[in-house]
């Protein structure tokens, strides 16, 4: 079963906060660009195809 890590859903980013796992699975819903900003330098988006992405969509919101 795929896990999704980061996904564009309506107006937000859902991420999933990598700083939960493994023992919890938290999704976190992104509404602007500040909160994307928060959620890379706080590593809840971890590696750098899911940064680069993330700050992409950082751009649109």
């Amino acid at each position: 079963m795929p896990i999704e890590t980061l996904r564009w859903e309506g107006n937000a980013l859902v991420i999933l906060d990598q700083t939960e796992l493994p023992i919890r699975k938290i999704e976190k819903r992104l509404t602007d660009a500040a909160e994307v900003r928060e959620a890379i330098g706080a590593l809840r988006v971890r590696g750098a195809p899911a940064i680069g992405v993330s700050a992409a969509y950082g751009l649109c919101l």
